[in-house]
Formats: structure tokens, C-alpha cells, sequence
């Protein structure tokens, strides 16, 4: 049973913290493992208020790095399921709120702690260890819930197994609640869980699609989502996490949006991003840019490339869109291509015979 009242009973602490507490943001390099903050509270509950206020704060100041997420501990923390089950498996004789976890339960804290310390030093670990898993996830509206595309990549050395509960979560928050509604930034009302569907050996993927239970009260241009991957290393044993990311809007992105072509013959480079579920097409507007491939099930890197002996001497620019659709979805965007300055065709040079009364350079074909 938990209990609320402002008092100390417990207080676990960890024999180490990392060295990474000392320092900023800035010195984690982009790619590295991102860090889920869980905690559970009890609105009413004197330490979880004052616990929330570091919650907060570190919200702000690990923005990038951590994703902090509360909960009510009274819907999310049951020991048998859900969110809570983890932390449950990892410290079973907690017994004062509130409840915190980091990488699904890999560690824990409970009760009154030094907050700012204890809190930092968790995520601080949680970060300092290398992810094993590549996940990438894409959310739109569905009616009142949230339906989410997914893409999982084994980067460990070990399976990620069905009989271990390997699956993905999806956690869904209004990033600021609304005022009056939980404790700290990131109150969470919903989770779903998509269990994987097989073994996934070191370096294969998976995609799929998963759906949150229906919403209720919420804005949904403030709606941001959370994705983890997680399974038990041995049955019976604690969870952990593999990696997180945070789910994108569903779209249709190229990257470049600009290409610029610097000779005849060299392709550039254009990757598109988006769902997995979409099929797109690629169309230039002009006779002498291709694409390759011209068409597409799934977002990837398509080549742009300029044939010189098809283009007007006074063109220099073009456009190639790009159209892509599915489950529902309908989507575009383009790139311009820019011939560059000193682009020449193959096999001609400047003559400096002149025509009379002509200023404009003859060029031998």
C-alpha cells in the first residue's frame, strides 16, 4: 500500500552517479541514447509536489536529451500492468510516493530523496549508456486517438524476443497541459503498447502501427508522443529499455529542399522521410532533370540528375515534386534543382568569333 503523507520512510539511493552530471546538454552528441524519466505521483501528495518541481526544472534543462513524463500513480502504477509494472519488478517494496524510473526500470527511485541530485544522477546514467535498438515513428490524428507508424532496428547483439515482451510503447502527452491538470509539463492521460510481432535478430527490423486508446479534452496541435522499445533480458527479470525517440508528425519531408548540379553527369542526392506506409511519385517539370527511381513504396534516397543535352541554354533551374499517399494520407513536396555556375556541356567551348553587329558569342556544335 502506498502512503502519502509527508513523511519520510525510505530512501534508496544508488551507490554511483555518473560523471556525466557535471555536464551540459551540449556535450551529448545527437544519436546517442535518449532517456524516458517515469514518474508516479499523487495529485494532494505533499512530496510529489515538491518533487515535481524538479521534474520541471529538469524537463527545461534536458530538453533534446530526456523526455519527462508523469503520471497519475493511481491509474498508471498498478504492479500487475502497464507503466508501473516495471518499476514494480525493479523495487518491490517501495513504499512511499513518489515512484521514479528511468530506461523501463533499469533504475528506480522512491520516496523522499535529495530531488535535484537523485533525479539528475539517474538520467545522467540512463544517458551515458549506449542505445541497442533504432527506432523511428511517425503519429497522426485517428478520430480521438492517436495512431502511430513505426520502424524498430535490432542494432544490439542480442534478440529482441516476443517470449521476453519485447514491444514498443507509445506515450502520448499535451506539452504544456492544460492549467490545473498534473503536476509537472509532461502529464500523460493514455499508453498503448505494440507487442512485437517475432524475434528480431541483430540488425533486422520490423514496422507496424500502433494506436493509443481515444483521447479526451485534449488540443491537438500541442500533442507530442514518446516511443520506447523495451524487453526483459531474462524471464521474470527487470525491464529495460533499448531506445526512445520522439514520434514526428506524419508528412512528407525532402532533404535538401535545394539541389544544385556543379557538372553533367554527377547525380545529387535527396532523401525523402515520412511514414512507411506511403507510396510516392516523383515528377520534374522540366524535359531535361530525372529522377531515379521515379516512384516509390516506401520514403527513401532517389538520385536528381541533369541531362545537359536536353536543356535550353536560358534554363537553369526546375522543380521536382514529389507526391506520396497511403492509409489514409495525402502528402507533397519539392526540390529545386539549380544548375550550377559553372556548369558546361560536355564537348563545347566558348569561340571568339564574333558575328558583325552582334555582341552574342557563336558557340561551334
Amino acid at each position: 500500500m502506498l502512503i502519502t503523507k509527508g513523511k519520510t520512510c525510505m530512501h534508496r539511493r544508488f551507490g554511483f552517479v555518473s560523471a556525466l552530471l557535471l555536464l551540459g546538454a551540449a556535450s551529448v552528441p545527437a544519436g546517442d541514447r535518449i532517456a524516458v524519466f517515469e514518474f508516479f505521483v499523487r495529485p494532494g501528495c505533499g512530496n510529489c509536489e515538491t518533487a515535481s518541481e524538479t521534474v520541471t526544472e529538469l524537463q527545461r534543462e534536458l530538453a533534446g536529451r530526456a523526455v519527462l513524463l508523469t503520471y497519475h500513480v493511481d491509474f498508471f502504477g498498478s504492479p500487475s500492468g502497464g507503466r508501473g509494472k516495471r518499476f514494480w519488478v525493479s523495487e518491490p517494496d517501495a513504499a512511499y510516493l513518489p515512484l521514479a524510473m528511468v530506461g523501463s526500470g533499469w533504475r528506480t527511485s522512491s520516496g523522499v530523496v535529495d530531488f535535484p541530485t537523485e533525479y539528475r544522477g539517474i538520467i545522467e546514467d540512463e544517458l551515458a549508456r549506449p542505445p541497442h535498438a533504432a527506432v523511428s515513428a511517425y503519429w497522426r490524428r485517428s478520430g480521438a486517438s492517436m495512431r502511430v507508424y513505426l520502424e524498430i532496428e535490432n542494432t544490439g547483439d542480442d534478440y529482441l524476443e516476443v517470449g521476453q515482451e519485447a514491444a514498443a510503447w507509445v506515450i502520448p502527452y499535451m506539452s504544456p497541459p492544460p492549467q490545473a491538470v498534473g503536476l509537472t509539463d509532461t502529464w500523460v492521460q493514455a499508453v498503448g503498447e505494440w507487442q512485437l510481432p517475432y524475434d528480431l535478430g541483430p540488425g533486422e527490423s520490423v514496422t507496424g502501427e500502433a494506436e493509443t486508446p481515444a483521447l479526451e479534452d485534449v488540443q491537438w496541435n500541442r500533442m507530442q508522443a514518446i516511443v520506447l522499445v523495451e524487453d526483459r533480458a531474462t524471464a521474470g527479470g527487470v525491464y529495460d529499455m533499448a531506445q526512445a525517440t520522439l514520434a514526428r508528425p506524419a508528412g512528407l519531408t525532402a532533404s535538401p529542399d535545394t539541389v544544385v548540379v556543379g557538372r553533367a553527369g554527377v547525380g545529387a542526392e535527396v532523401e525523402l522521410e515520412g511514414p512507411h506506409v506511403l507510396s510516392w511519385v516523383a515528377t520534374a517539370d522540366v524535359p531535361w532533370v530525372e529522377v531515379t527511381p521515379s516512384s516509390g513504396t516506401r520514403p527513401t534516397t532517389v538520385t536528381v540528375t541533369v541531362h545537359d543535352e536536353l536543356r535550353p541554354q536560358s534554363e537553369t533551374e526546375g522543380t521536382v515534386s514529389f507526391a506520396a499517399t497511403g492509409d489514409g494520407m495525402d502528402f507533397s513536396t519539392t526540390v529545386s534543382v539549380q544548375v550550377g555556375s559553372k556548369f558546361r556541356r560536355a564537348g563545347r567551348r566558348m569561340s571568339p568569333v564574333q558575328t558583325k553587329g552582334s555582341s552574342r558569342s557563336q558557340f561551334p556544335r
